[in-house]
């Protein structure tokens, strides 16, 4: 699948997945359940994988996610 976004929409996009990343952390570092925690840290992975995609295609102005 192939989005393309405006760099104003990658940018907010990049700032929403960035605030989402950080409450991961913080869920993640309170979970008590060792599958749950695995779960959360398998989405995080994923979703920083995204981010960190987002951030370069911002900084070189080709956006598409």
């Amino acid at each position: 699948m192939l989005l393309e976004l405006t760099a104003v929409e990658a940018r907010e996009l990049k700032e929403v997945l960035d605030s989402s990343l950080r409450k991961l952390l913080d869920e993640i570092a309170h979970s008590d359940h060792r599958a749950y925690r695995e779960m959360l840290q398998a989405r995080y992975a994923r979703l920083e994988q995204l981010n960190h995609r987002l951030d370069t295609s911002v900084e070189t102005d080709q956006v598409y996610a």
